[in-house]
Protein backbone atom coordinates (compact mmCIF):
# COMPACT_ATOMS: atom_id res chain seq x y z
CA UNK A 1 0.00 0.00 0.00
CA UNK A 2 1.69 3.52 -1.11
CA UNK A 3 0.90 6.42 1.70
CA UNK A 4 -1.49 8.75 0.54
CA UNK A 5 0.41 12.11 -1.05
CA UNK A 6 0.07 15.37 0.91
CA UNK A 7 -2.29 17.78 -0.29
CA UNK A 8 -1.10 21.38 -0.43
CA UNK A 9 -3.40 23.16 1.74
CA UNK A 10 -4.10 25.98 -1.23
CA UNK A 11 -5.94 23.09 -3.22
CA UNK A 12 -7.06 21.20 -0.23
CA UNK A 13 -10.91 20.36 -0.80
CA UNK A 14 -13.21 19.50 2.36
CA UNK A 15 -16.41 18.05 2.53
CA UNK A 16 -18.35 17.48 5.78
CA UNK A 17 -20.76 14.14 5.76
CA UNK A 18 -23.57 13.91 7.90
CA UNK A 19 -24.97 10.56 8.27
CA UNK A 20 -28.78 11.22 9.82
CA UNK A 21 -31.40 9.52 10.77
CA UNK A 22 -34.44 11.28 12.55
CA UNK A 23 -32.51 14.76 13.14
CA UNK A 24 -35.28 16.83 12.29
CA UNK A 25 -35.02 18.73 15.55
CA UNK A 26 -31.20 19.45 15.13
CA UNK A 27 -29.74 19.01 11.33
CA UNK A 28 -30.51 22.35 9.81
CA UNK A 29 -28.42 24.15 12.87
CA UNK A 30 -25.76 21.57 12.62
CA UNK A 31 -25.54 21.96 8.58
CA UNK A 32 -25.47 25.61 9.44
CA UNK A 33 -22.87 26.31 11.69
CA UNK A 34 -21.03 23.44 9.44
CA UNK A 35 -21.21 25.23 5.98
CA UNK A 36 -18.69 28.25 6.83
CA UNK A 37 -15.38 25.53 7.85
CA UNK A 38 -16.17 23.01 4.53
CA UNK A 39 -16.14 23.33 0.81
CA UNK A 40 -19.96 21.52 0.92
CA UNK A 41 -21.98 19.60 3.40
CA UNK A 42 -23.71 16.32 2.55
CA UNK A 43 -26.08 14.92 4.35
CA UNK A 44 -27.06 10.96 4.15
CA UNK A 45 -30.44 10.87 5.45
CA UNK A 46 -31.37 7.51 6.43
CA UNK A 47 -34.35 6.71 5.54
CA UNK A 48 -35.86 8.95 8.60
CA UNK A 49 -39.89 9.23 8.55
CA UNK A 50 -39.83 13.01 9.43
CA UNK A 51 -38.52 16.31 7.64
CA UNK A 52 -34.23 15.23 8.63
CA UNK A 53 -34.20 15.50 4.63
CA UNK A 54 -36.24 19.06 4.20
CA UNK A 55 -34.98 20.64 6.68
CA UNK A 56 -31.11 19.98 5.71
CA UNK A 57 -31.71 20.78 2.46
CA UNK A 58 -33.07 23.93 3.20
CA UNK A 59 -30.09 24.93 5.49
CA UNK A 60 -27.71 24.06 2.69
CA UNK A 61 -26.70 20.75 2.70
CA UNK A 62 -26.37 18.87 -0.74
CA UNK A 63 -28.70 15.94 0.44
CA UNK A 64 -29.15 11.72 -0.33
CA UNK A 65 -31.97 9.64 1.06
CA UNK A 66 -32.10 6.30 1.81
CA UNK A 67 -35.65 5.16 0.83
CA UNK A 68 -35.11 2.80 3.41
CA UNK A 69 -33.06 2.71 7.34
CA UNK A 70 -29.78 0.79 6.63
CA UNK A 71 -27.31 1.66 9.58
CA UNK A 72 -25.36 4.60 9.99
CA UNK A 73 -22.57 2.95 8.82
CA UNK A 74 -24.28 1.96 5.40
CA UNK A 75 -25.18 5.97 5.32
CA UNK A 76 -21.45 7.30 5.93
CA UNK A 77 -20.28 4.85 2.88
CA UNK A 78 -22.59 6.02 0.77
CA UNK A 79 -21.18 9.80 1.57
CA UNK A 80 -18.17 8.72 1.11
CA UNK A 81 -17.85 6.96 -1.73
CA UNK A 82 -19.83 9.95 -3.36
CA UNK A 83 -17.49 12.26 -2.16
CA UNK A 84 -14.36 10.48 -2.92
CA UNK A 85 -16.18 10.05 -6.61
CA UNK A 86 -16.32 13.86 -6.58
CA UNK A 87 -12.68 14.52 -6.00
CA UNK A 88 -12.67 15.87 -2.52
CA UNK A 89 -9.21 15.64 -0.64
CA UNK A 90 -10.53 14.93 2.82
CA UNK A 91 -13.83 13.81 4.15
CA UNK A 92 -15.03 15.45 7.80
CA UNK A 93 -17.64 13.12 9.46
CA UNK A 94 -19.93 14.52 12.26
CA UNK A 95 -23.54 13.56 13.58
CA UNK A 96 -26.49 15.38 12.81
CA UNK A 97 -27.98 15.39 16.41
CA UNK A 98 -25.58 18.49 17.73
CA UNK A 99 -23.24 16.44 19.79
CA UNK A 100 -19.89 17.91 17.56
CA UNK A 101 -19.55 21.21 17.51
CA UNK A 102 -19.00 22.55 14.05
CA UNK A 103 -16.74 25.15 15.19
CA UNK A 104 -13.86 22.84 15.79
CA UNK A 105 -13.96 21.62 12.74
CA UNK A 106 -10.47 24.00 11.95
CA UNK A 107 -8.77 21.48 14.64
CA UNK A 108 -8.61 18.63 12.76
CA UNK A 109 -8.24 20.43 9.47
CA UNK A 110 -4.90 22.25 10.84
CA UNK A 111 -3.83 18.45 11.07
CA UNK A 112 -4.84 17.48 7.78
CA UNK A 113 -3.42 20.30 5.81
CA UNK A 114 -0.20 19.81 7.97
CA UNK A 115 0.01 16.49 6.11
CA UNK A 116 0.44 14.77 9.94
CA UNK A 117 -2.47 12.29 9.46
CA UNK A 118 -4.38 10.17 7.46
CA UNK A 119 -7.11 9.77 10.33
CA UNK A 120 -7.88 12.38 12.71
CA UNK A 121 -10.32 11.33 15.79
CA UNK A 122 -11.94 13.89 18.34
CA UNK A 123 -10.81 13.36 21.69
CA UNK A 124 -13.25 13.72 24.51
CA UNK A 125 -11.66 12.80 27.05
CA UNK A 126 -9.58 15.59 28.01
CA UNK A 127 -12.79 16.67 29.50
CA UNK A 128 -14.95 14.14 30.51
CA UNK A 129 -17.40 16.30 33.31
CA UNK A 130 -20.68 16.19 30.46
CA UNK A 131 -20.06 12.50 29.63
CA UNK A 132 -22.66 9.63 31.51
CA UNK A 133 -20.63 7.66 34.11
CA UNK A 134 -21.46 4.28 32.06
CA UNK A 135 -20.54 6.02 28.53
CA UNK A 136 -17.37 6.98 29.76
CA UNK A 137 -16.59 3.38 31.32
CA UNK A 138 -17.52 1.54 28.30
CA UNK A 139 -16.07 4.27 26.00
CA UNK A 140 -12.59 3.61 27.86
CA UNK A 141 -12.84 0.45 27.40
CA UNK A 142 -13.21 0.02 24.23
CA UNK A 143 -11.20 2.43 23.66
CA UNK A 144 -8.57 0.38 24.97
CA UNK A 145 -9.16 -3.07 22.90
CA UNK A 146 -9.12 -1.39 19.62
CA UNK A 147 -6.65 0.67 20.88
CA UNK A 148 -4.43 -2.37 21.03
CA UNK A 149 -5.64 -4.14 18.02
CA UNK A 150 -4.54 -0.94 15.92
CA UNK A 151 -1.19 -1.13 17.16
CA UNK A 152 -1.10 2.51 18.46
CA UNK A 153 -2.89 4.65 21.28
CA UNK A 154 -6.36 6.15 20.47
CA UNK A 155 -8.31 7.76 23.53
CA UNK A 156 -11.30 8.10 22.03
CA UNK A 157 -12.25 5.12 19.57
CA UNK A 158 -15.84 5.86 19.94
CA UNK A 159 -16.03 9.31 18.62
CA UNK A 160 -17.40 9.76 15.28
CA UNK A 161 -16.18 13.54 14.77
CA UNK A 162 -13.71 12.34 12.49
CA UNK A 163 -11.71 13.13 9.75
CA UNK A 164 -10.26 11.18 7.14
CA UNK A 165 -8.40 11.44 3.63
CA UNK A 166 -11.03 10.27 0.60
CA UNK A 167 -7.74 8.49 -0.69
CA UNK A 168 -8.33 5.89 1.98
CA UNK A 169 -12.25 5.01 1.48
CA UNK A 170 -11.30 2.23 -0.75
CA UNK A 171 -9.25 0.45 2.22
CA UNK A 172 -11.91 1.22 5.00
CA UNK A 173 -15.22 0.18 3.28
CA UNK A 174 -15.23 -3.53 5.49
CA UNK A 175 -18.39 -5.11 6.07
CA UNK A 176 -20.52 -3.29 8.94
CA UNK A 177 -23.46 -1.19 8.03
CA UNK A 178 -24.36 0.09 11.51
CA UNK A 179 -21.96 1.56 14.39
CA UNK A 180 -19.64 -0.72 14.81
CA UNK A 181 -18.45 0.39 10.75
CA UNK A 182 -16.92 2.98 13.04
CA UNK A 183 -14.99 1.23 14.92
CA UNK A 184 -13.78 -1.57 11.59
CA UNK A 185 -12.80 1.81 10.14
CA UNK A 186 -10.07 2.27 12.29
CA UNK A 187 -9.01 -1.49 12.15
CA UNK A 188 -8.86 -1.33 8.75
CA UNK A 189 -6.90 1.72 8.56
CA UNK A 190 -4.30 0.58 10.44
CA UNK A 191 -3.77 -2.46 8.73
CA UNK A 192 -3.16 -0.66 5.63
CA UNK A 193 -0.63 1.41 7.36
CA UNK A 194 -2.49 4.69 7.70
CA UNK A 195 -1.39 7.44 10.45
CA UNK A 196 -4.51 7.70 13.15
CA UNK A 197 -4.03 10.93 15.43
CA UNK A 198 -6.35 12.78 17.89
CA UNK A 199 -7.14 16.20 18.42
CA UNK A 200 -9.13 17.26 21.67
CA UNK A 201 -13.00 17.91 21.48
CA UNK A 202 -15.86 19.35 23.49
CA UNK A 203 -18.08 16.59 25.53
CA UNK A 204 -21.95 17.44 24.63
CA UNK A 205 -24.11 15.65 25.53
CA UNK A 206 -28.34 17.47 25.16
CA UNK A 207 -31.65 15.72 25.60
CA UNK A 208 -31.27 13.49 22.52
CA UNK A 209 -31.95 10.24 22.57
CA UNK A 210 -28.71 7.73 21.67
CA UNK A 211 -29.68 5.25 19.01
CA UNK A 212 -26.84 3.48 20.27
CA UNK A 213 -28.44 -0.09 21.65
CA UNK A 214 -26.46 -1.35 24.26
CA UNK A 215 -26.68 -4.74 24.53
CA UNK A 216 -27.30 -5.07 20.34
CA UNK A 217 -24.34 -3.06 19.52
CA UNK A 218 -21.74 -4.50 22.14
CA UNK A 219 -22.59 -7.60 20.83
CA UNK A 220 -22.13 -6.71 17.50
CA UNK A 221 -18.17 -5.07 18.25
CA UNK A 222 -17.68 -8.19 20.01
CA UNK A 223 -18.35 -9.54 17.12
CA UNK A 224 -16.19 -7.72 14.63
CA UNK A 225 -13.50 -8.41 17.54
CA UNK A 226 -13.39 -11.69 17.37
CA UNK A 227 -13.24 -11.51 13.11
CA UNK A 228 -10.05 -9.98 13.69
CA UNK A 229 -8.64 -12.25 16.09
CA UNK A 230 -8.64 -14.54 13.63
CA UNK A 231 -6.51 -12.45 11.42
CA UNK A 232 -4.22 -11.43 14.53
CA UNK A 233 -3.34 -12.03 17.79
CA UNK A 234 -3.79 -8.26 19.57
CA UNK A 235 -7.43 -8.93 20.49
CA UNK A 236 -7.51 -9.39 24.62
CA UNK A 237 -10.46 -11.54 25.43
CA UNK A 238 -11.12 -10.71 29.08
CA UNK A 239 -11.92 -7.03 28.02
CA UNK A 240 -14.33 -8.14 25.87
CA UNK A 241 -16.32 -10.13 27.97
CA UNK A 242 -16.04 -7.20 30.54
CA UNK A 243 -17.53 -5.01 28.03
CA UNK A 244 -20.64 -7.05 27.29
CA UNK A 245 -21.40 -7.44 30.69
CA UNK A 246 -21.13 -3.83 31.38
CA UNK A 247 -23.07 -3.34 28.11
CA UNK A 248 -26.20 -5.79 30.07
CA UNK A 249 -26.10 -4.20 33.48
CA UNK A 250 -26.69 -0.51 31.91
Amino acid sequence: MQAASQIPPSTCKIAALIPAYREAMAIADVVQRTIPHVDLVLVVDDGSPDDTAELARKAGAEVIVHSVNQGKGAAMKTGMKILTERGFDYIMLLDGDGQHAPEEVSRFTAVARAGAAHVVLGNRFENVKGMPIVRRFVNSLMSRIISNACGVRIPDTQCGFRLIRSSLVTYIMGSSDHFDFETEMLLLASRAGFTIQSVPVSTIYGAEKTKIRPVQDTIKFIKLMRRWQKQSDTFPAGPAAALHQAAVEK
